[in-house]
């Protein structure tokens, strides 16, 4: 639990840096980030560096202006694509 909560505090931190609001994300496995654009311009903005998330429009209609980060990379990679941001 506290591996996640450590890879939570960073990946977070960085995603909010970068201009991100992060939603509905108190616990569990996965970030829930908007820049209040559609999720799949935001996914490909990611992808441009390096960075894996699955738009939110996936998860229903309510997931358009979201994307979602997975906490279960290694806390390298995590700590990597925080630094990309």
């Amino acid at each position: 639990r506290e591996r996640y909560r450590a890879r939570r505090d960073v990946l977070k931190a960085a995603v909010e840096n970068a201009g991100f609001t992060v939603d509905h994300s108190e616990a569990g496995l996965y970030l829930w980030a908007t820049r209040g654009e559609d999720s799949r311009v935001t996914q490909g903005w990611l992808a441009e560096r390096g960075i894996l998330a699955a738009p939110g429009d996936f998860y229903g209609p309510a997931g358009t202006k979201h994307v979602r980060m997975a906490l279960t990379a290694t806390d390298e990679r995590i700590a990597a694509a925080a630094a990309r941001l």
